[in-house]
């Protein structure tokens, strides 16, 4: 069966936001006192930021650390956020062939609102699963399949997009295809050995590889 229907990840795969979010926990970890461990947080990019403040703030302080996380994101996004070179235009064309498209991502429904609309490309998705959809998070199959769901479509004819282990990890578990992309969070060879089942290091590449899943 062919594929069409792409969910793609946000951050590090469609949205260059990895300035951003270093300097949002660099500021937070600077307003609660937590030592800054640029290494250990960078890491956990991908799952659910209460998560991320349990384990770097303590038990009782996720959503402190959520909030703070939020306040310094809407300060700082407009001047460390942009797309990465080509996804517009392959989106445009995979919009334009009626491929089925939704976004997946662990970060809160408002955060991943602010990012698209800023980087223009909200228009593009018919589905956005975010942190606030599903009891599950990724690397869970959860949100994929609830992505699926809501779409009406199988893990057959679907495709997931991640630059992260957890991305790759939820899709493999829920059953889809799964593409690791070079350019975001994780070294390429890192999300290797979470056997995706295909690779690409470029914007050009992942387009041509949508296009002949799709049967073109």
């Amino acid at each position: 069966m062919y594929i069409n229907t792409i969910l793609f990840d946000l951050d590090g795969t469609i949205a260059d936001t990895l300035p951003l979010i270093k300097k949002t926990y660099a500021r937070v970890f600077e307003e609660m006192n937590i030592p800054w461990g640029n290494d250990d947080v960078m890491k956990m990019i991908g799952l659910p930021l209460r998560d991320i403040g349990r384990i770097m703030a303590g038990m009782g302080k996720e959503d402190e650390f959520f909030n703070n996380y939020q306040k310094q994101y809407r300060l700082l996004h407009h001047n460390y956020i942009k797309a990465f070179p080509g996804i517009k235009d392959m989106l445009h064309q995979l919009n334009d062939m009626d491929f089925s498209l939704g976004i997946v991502t662990s970060k809160s429904k408002t955060g991943a609102d602010l990012t698209l609309s800023s980087v223009n490309l909200d228009k593009f998705f018919s589905i956005i699963v975010t942190v606030d959809d599903t009891d599950k998070h990724k690397p869970n199959p959860e949100p994929v399949l609830y992505a699926m769901k809501k779409l009406g479509k199988t893990p057959q004819e679907s495709a997931y997009v991640g630059d992260s282990p957890f991305d790759i990890e939820s899709g493999n578990r829920a059953g889809v295809t799964t593409i690791a992309v070079g350019w975001g969070m994780a070294p390429i060879d890192k999300l290797l050995e979470h056997s995706p089942t295909y690779s690409v290091n470029t914007v050009k590449e992942l387009t041509k590889l949508l296009l002949s899943l799709a049967g073109y």
